[in-house]
């Protein structure tokens, strides 16, 4: 683990303009801010997974509807929809037209601990971020930030470069919670940091 040589910049739309399996290995490190008012809250990256088109049996774009349409937007653009009373929060990836995107699942949490405590009603660090129903919870995010892209100025969440890690620091599986899944593992997570939803 180092600083990015970017440290503290937004990263901008070229980073998303990519496959979703590349931005979602190289979201990892990276700080999220959430911007409430003049508070902000937020941690780093520490647990994502890659979701493509309709060849992707576990990706909103293979099922259609207003979910898999957010999907075709530009890159950067946030997409938060519900599974199992959860809001999920999902970064657009790729070209226009192109759907993909990256779910970010868990944080490690930085700053704004004592109100992210409050908004999930929990004391515990290890599982205050450690899911995506938990995170958007303690940054109380809901499909209303379906309008914003992450790296515009407007955005009330947005992404940092922080942190890079060795690959030998990435652990890589298949994705949680999916029916039917791709062939390769687009889990991508940092190993051993206690912050991640699963071992």
């Amino acid at each position: 683990m180092r600083l990015s040589p970017k440290y503290g910049l937004i990263v901008e739309k070229e980073f998303f303009q990519r496959s979703s399996d590349i931005v979602a290995r190289e979201l990892l490190g990276k700080l999220l801010l959430r911007y409430i008012n003049d508070i902000v809250i937020g941690g780093i990256i520490v647990e994502t997974e890659a979701y493509f088109g309709a060849e992707d049996p576990a990706s909103r774009a293979s099922k259609g509807g207003k979910i898999g349409e957010l999907m075709y937007r530009e890159p950067g653009y946030i997409l938060v929809y519900m599974v199992h009373a959860n809001w999920l929060l999902n970064i657009v990836t790729g070209y226009l037209g192109q759907p993909s995107a990256v779910l970010i699942r868990a944080l490690e949490p930085m700053i704004g601990i004592e109100l992210m405590r409050r908004n999930r009603g929990v004391y515990d660090m290890r599982i205050l971020t450690s899911g995506p129903g938990r995170l958007t919870k303690a940054l109380k995010i809901d499909d209303s930030f379906n309008k914003f892209n992450v790296c515009d100025d407007d955005s009330p969440i947005k992404i940092l470069y922080f942190y890079e890690y060795d690959e030998n620091e990435v652990g890589r599986s298949m994705r949680i919670g999916v029916t039917e899944d791709l062939d390769k593992p687009y889990r991508f997570f940092i190993r051993d940091n206690e912050y991640v939803s699963r071992k």
